[in-house]
């Protein structure tokens, strides 16, 4: 995009990967893990000293050449099965922390435990919900999305395998910790393969069908785990978390590309090693090789060998969670992830009450109440889809009234443009709708009113709920480019804990203050985080154009230190063979 106006540019160019040198691809968030090995390791040979400065030409130029290609070689069909396989890998964790209710009073009676001893091992899922993805997040962004998946869904089918054949308390708490470890780490995953395969400008719409799957499971899972328990069992929920799970690993064994664009660049590039590598992705590379030219299959080598180069960067490595903690010390991400926090707080004060209020108010049993669940994780899956089509409809309307146009094909470079605004603006009606609705929502049930209304106020809730997560999910890719998990799981992170403290206190808020009172003040609260919002807003682009602009310093210091390094052997042989020196 080089038109240009009121002092805002869009560039041909993104600041994801987007050239045939892998080395000089790198987000410009990316240099948080920079080491001495970004680089190729150069041979220290005189025959070499005119390869090395052609490299060092060829880095460049690269930003010449970047406009000509697309940002992604994955067709449309294509884009959309990793999608749906995304959407559906981020299920399994809020299903298997809901479909775990309708057990608890079983496992009360069976282990002849108190129901206080038994919850425990909500809150030791929670807890460990929260912290996982900080390690398998930052695991992912350094080792490849598909390495993180297959990892996950192992632990997960392992820990349901032995959750259905456990007889004691203490396994059941240390087997729901891995559970809960395997599956959490699969929603900051799918930012990440989001964020690889989409330009700025069409993100919002692959998002939606990815918040569709995390916010139903919570609906699904009660209605799911009471049918199963009331016609065979307690154990065959673990069961059914097994089979389906083991499914889908085996699914995504065979099918599933690798996507992380230091691995496969645009995903044109099949991966050197044969476990980062899907069957499919196998056999089609070796189809496509067959139709190429000589000087293709040339051109396709070197850009493999530039790769495999740049990959010992993104060797398999112990993960490391400060990632996370130090992505919450920027403002910017502050903002937003302690706002989806409060957010998150005031669901689970909403859900947690549920079981208990609608029993005693409305007389309904376990299967009934499962079913209330459902008007929220329908509103969940229309507001994703709408809102996802709604963030690429708003980031175009800007581009527009800036006068620049959007490239869906090679992405935008969004340096200096108001990517916080185009994200946020739609949020600030529906924050206004969710508090409007939270309000009257505590009354209802105080009064007795019919149950059609507080479902209907759960619709909104709902609806105005996912709309907001969704819009601050793809904002925080944005601005994350190349620690999209890492910066997922962050606000995992702050999520799960305040999640943690909503469903902890609410039955003190409820007794204390009453059903009236106790949603008046989450409603409060939820205003009031509309400050954070606000703030980023105003404030966002500056942070973010100050870190970005610090990480590439640091970059090219570090690019500076590698070619010294490299070239000193080269300089010292030199005079070695030169006897005049």
């Amino acid at each position: 995009m080089a038109s240009k106006k009121d002092g805002v540019s869009l560039q041909d160019t993104h600041n994801e990967t987007e050239t045939s040198v892998p080395s000089n691809t790198d987000d410009a968030d990316d240099s948080i893990n920079i080491s001495g090995q970004d680089m190729a390791s150069l041979p220290s040979s005189e025959s070499t000293k005119r390869d090395i400065e052609a490299q060092n030409s060829a880095l460049t130029t690269t930003s010449s050449t970047t406009s000509k290609k697309p940002y992604t070689a994955f067709s449309n069909n294509g884009k959309w099965f990793i999608v749906t396989m995304t959407a559906m890998a981020s299920f399994f964790s809020p299903l298997s922390g809901q479909i775990y209710y309708p057990v608890l009073p079983i496992l009360t009676k069976t282990y002849h435990l108190s129901s206080g001893l038994i919850n425990v091992s909500i809150t030791t899922y929670m807890i460990f919900q929260g912290l996982a993805p900080s390690f398998m997040g930052t695991f992912s962004d350094a080792s490849g999305r598909r390495l993180g998946y297959i990892l996950a869904f192992t632990i997960y089918t392992a820990a349901n395998i032995g959750l259905a054949l456990q007889d004691s308390y203490a396994a059941l708490l240390v087997l729901r910790c891995l559970q809960s470890a395997g599956s959490s780490g699969t929603i900051s995953f799918g930012y990440g393969v989001i964020a690889d395969i989409a330009t700025t400008g069409e993100r919002g719409k692959y998002f939606g069908p990815m918040a569709a799957g995390v916010l139903t499971a919570p609906a699904l899972g009660p209605t799911i785990g009471g049918l199963l328990t009331q016609f065979l069992g307690w154990r065959a929920v673990f069961w059914f978390l097994t089979i389906i799970s083991g499914g889908f690993l085996v699914t995504y064994i065979i099918f599933m590309p690798e996507t992380h664009r230091k691995i496969v660049d645009d995903g044109s590039i099949v991966p050197h090693q044969w476990w980062r590598q899907s069957v499919v992705q196998y056999l089609a590379g070796r189809r496509r090789l067959k139709r190429m030219s000589a000087q293709e299959r040339d051109d396709y080598e070197r850009a493999r060998q530039a790769l495999v180069e740049q990959q010992r960067n993104t060797r398999i490595r112990f993960p490391n969670p400060l990632e996370s903690f130090v992505i919450l010390t920027n403002p910017d991400a502050f903002c937003l992830i302690l706002y989806t926090g409060i957010m998150m707080f005031s669901n689970l004060v909403l859900m947690t009450s549920t079981p208990t209020v609608f029993p005693r108010l409305y007389g309904l049993n376990e299967l009934q109440v499962g079913l209330c669940f459902l008007p929220l994780g329908i509103a969940a899956a229309i507001g994703a889809f709408c809102n996802g089509r709604l963030l690429d409809w708003n980031y175009q309307r800007m581009a527009r009234k800036l006068g620049v146009t959007v490239d869906r094909k090679r992405g935008d470079d969004l340096h200096n443009f108001p990517i916080e605004r185009a994200r946020l603006q739609a949020v600030f009606p529906f924050q206004v709708l969710q508090v409007a609705a939270l309000v009257p929502y505590g009354w209802a049930l105080e009064r007795h009113a019919s149950l059609a209304v507080p479902l209907v106020l759960q619709f909104v809730l709902g609806f105005c709920l996912v709309v907001a997560s969704n819009s601050i999910s793809t904002l925080l890719s944005d601005i994350y480019p190349g620690s999209v998990s890492t910066a997922s799981a962050a606000s995992n992170l702050v999520r799960c804990m305040l999640g943690a403290v909503g469903a902890a206190v609410v039955d003190n808020m409820l007794t204390g203050l009453g059903l009236g009172w106790c949603f008046v003040l989450v409603g409060l609260l939820m205003a009031a985080a509309t400050v954070f919002l606000y703030i980023e807003t105003q404030c966002g682009m500056r942070w973010r154009q100050t870190r970005w602009r610090k990480l590439e310093q640091k970059k090219e210091k570090q690019v500076e230190k590698e070619k010294r390094r490299t070239l000193l052997p080269l300089q010292q042989e030199e005079a070695s063979a030169d006897p005049s020196a």
